[in-house]
């Protein structure tokens, strides 16, 4: 070859690294010798099919990985590429009609290739049964508070007993709504607060939908979306219990104030309480032997713990609902003719049975100083 000839031949091995000037001389870059990076190999994938929904896990095997590959299946980039080592690669697929596909690892702009390396198969036909709600409990906080009941401005959990056969049930939406009152949070475990007004006693309806999203294959395999809705109720008693018991301890304490029959001042008390009876002959007692010449009701104190007793300062009877009502009492003893005054606070309890409250028991508690009569006091 000739001198002119060999430079030639070296002036273009360098042409795609250097930059010529006017001179000589030129300023390159690069080895002209070096040779380009391999490009990567595939030589399996496993597992080596999978749905057409996508979602599977496989694992790439092959040579020349590096960090930033990127995997195709059939065209549809894979997600969560994951560079393990030079040899491994893992990644998840994504959705693709049913049939056979070709792996292509991608490299520095390099790719390698497994033609048909990966099988999409369709799910075939989906079975789906809808969601199974057994029921919706409602319960306050009260310890003997019953289910399905609440008052006015009380906070109470409700509970939706669901299962499915396919779907967890973390993962189904639970759309509440009331008739009265608000629903707060989600899940199948809520809270419901009544409504702070409200005529009462009445009914209140919490109404709860279920809906289960699931896929289903269509003619090609790809995923379309379905659904199934169930849906339920659950009526519950709201009461304003502070009014209720409250207003049926006065109807009685102004009833045995008037010295009414004995049945009709008794007429709210239940049967199913020891003090009941006690109390039906302590008024008997007070009609037959005492004269009413005037009285004083005050308004009534009432707490709702709810503990199957009430503490009041002296004894602790039966109740749910607990009443406390100062009154004053002038009277004459129809055995001497002598006047006197009864004055102190009436404790009273309350139960709620069959959705209704109840009166269970009374004890007057006298203030020494100042009362003088042996009204409601005789035992």
């Amino acid at each position: 070859m000739s001198l002119k000839g060999a430079v030639g031949s070296r002036l273009a091995l360098l042409a795609g690294s250097c930059t010529w000037g006017l001179s000589l001389f030129a300023s390159c870059s690069g080895s002209a010798t070096s040779p380009s990076d391999p490009a990567p190999r595939v030589g399996s994938v496993s597992p080596s099919s999978g749905t057409t929904f996508g979602g599977t896990t496989v694992t790439i095997m092959g040579g020349n990985f590096s960090a930033g590959a990127a995997v195709t299946f059939g065209g549809a980039p894979a997600q969560q590429v994951v560079f393990v080592n030079a040899t491994t690669i893992t990644a998840t697929t994504s959705q693709h009609s049913a049939g056979a596909a070709t792996v292509i690892v991608t490299v520095r702009g390099q790719s390698g290739s497994l033609p048909g390396g990966y099988v999409y198969v369709s799910p075939g036909n989906v079975t789906n049964t809808p969601p199974v709600l057994a029921g919706i409990t409602v319960k306050g906080a009260g310890q003997d508070e019953p289910a399905q009941y609440a008052t006015l401005d009380e906070t109470v959990t409700v509970t939706a007993m669901v299962s499915d056969a396919e779907t967890p049930v973390s993962q189904l939406s639970f759309n509440w709504s009331a008739d009265a009152g608000t629903v707060s949070g989600s899940g199948p475990v809520v809270s419901w607060t009544a409504p702070h007004a409200a005529p009462t006693p009445t009914t209140a309806t919490i109404a709860l939908t279920i809906i289960e999203r699931y896929q289903v294959p269509d003619e090609q395999g790809l995923p379309v979306m379905r659904e199934n809705q169930v849906q339920g109720s659950s009526a519950l008693r709201l009461h304003d219990s502070v009014k209720e018991s409250g207003d049926l301890v006065a109807d009685f304490l102004t009833a045995f104030s008037q010295q009414l029959d004995v049945a009709y001042v008794m007429r709210n008390f239940t049967a199913t309480c020891p003090g009941t009876a006690a109390e039906w002959g302590d008024v008997q007692r007070d009609n037959a032997g005492f004269v009413m010449n005037s009285y004083a009701i005050g308004a009534p104190a009432v707490r709702l713990p709810f503990t199957g007793t009430c503490v009041f300062h002296d004894r602790i009877p039966a109740g749910d609902a607990c009443v406390v009502v100062p009154v004053e009492w002038h009277s004459t003893n129809k055995a001497t003719g002598v006047a006197g005054v009864s004055k102190g606070v009436d404790q009273v309890t309350a139960v709620l049975e069959d959705n209704r409250w109840r009166l269970c028991a009374s004890d007057f508690v006298f203030d020494p100083a100042t009362t003088t009569s042996l009204l409601r006091i005789e035992r």
